[in-house]
């Protein structure tokens, strides 16, 4: 288990498992390392230089939520996390940067699926920047955002006001506190989970659109921000 990743084939990329259930999994043994808990994990040689990780929520040691949160502050790299059946913590497994979040008893073909529909949107969104061609425009006038390779995707008011927001934003930072406001007034409340349902359905438009991994993503005890080039056009 101490191994380091060892070189596989683009369709066997380097996975580390994290939790319960890897041998379960439908995954060949050589494509991936698995990991007792997050302890075990957090205790091995290089446990950022993964392609892809698979972190069951439910976790002995460092939670599984946090461990997420680590993983996507160190790493690009695609992240499944794996709820109990009362999606407890969908919410916050989200906010915390994993790109998909799935039932710990769903199907090996599914999980298959979701790896492989992750993979995808980062490859392509790596392709956008290597070929110089990774800005973003919102054309606000016709309610548009354009993804790198061209695709025009449709906003509606919701998803076109967050998105001035991170086209006004230093950094495209945005505070959870302006965005509620800018959606629902000043005199709303904190809302958190429909501004969290909002910023998800955005992302899940632009994926679905474009092929390409929104760049949008949580910031802990911020907000979020836009992590691409915007251009307001």
């Amino acid at each position: 288990m101490t191994a380091r990743p060892g070189s596989l084939a683009p369709h066997r990329r380097p996975l580390a498992w994290i939790g319960a259930g890897a041998l379960a999994s439908g995954l060949a043994a050589s494509a991936l390392q698995s990991f007792d808990d997050s302890d075990d994990f957090l205790l091995a040689p290089e446990p950022y230089g993964f392609d892809f990780y698979v972190v069951q929520l439910a976790q002995r040691g460092v939670r599984g939520v946090d461990l997420v949160r680590l993983i996507r502050r160190r790493s690009a790299a695609g992240i499944i996390a794996l709820c109990n059946e009362r999606q407890d913590e969908f919410v916050v497994a989200c906010e915390a940067g994993a790109d998909m979040v799935l039932s710990q008893h769903a199907p090996a073909e599914h999980l298959l699926a979701a790896m492989t529909a992750v993979r995808r949107r980062i490859h392509l969104q790596a392709k956008a920047v290597a070929t110089g061609a990774e800005a973003w425009r919102l054309l606000a006038d016709s309610a548009t955002l354009q993804a790198p390779d061209g695709t025009r995707i449709a906003l509606s008011e919701s998803d076109l006001a967050i998105m001035l927001c991170f086209a006004h934003a230093d950094g495209g930072r945005v505070e959870r506190r302006q965005l509620v406001e800018c959606l629902w007034g000043e005199q709303a409340e904190a809302m958190d989970n429909a501004l969290h349902a909002t910023l998800y359905r955005l992302r899940k438009r632009i994926e679905l659109a474009s092929q390409t991994l929104a760049p949008v993503r949580a910031v802990a005890k911020v907000g979020y921000e836009f992590r691409a080039p915007l251009q307001l056009a």
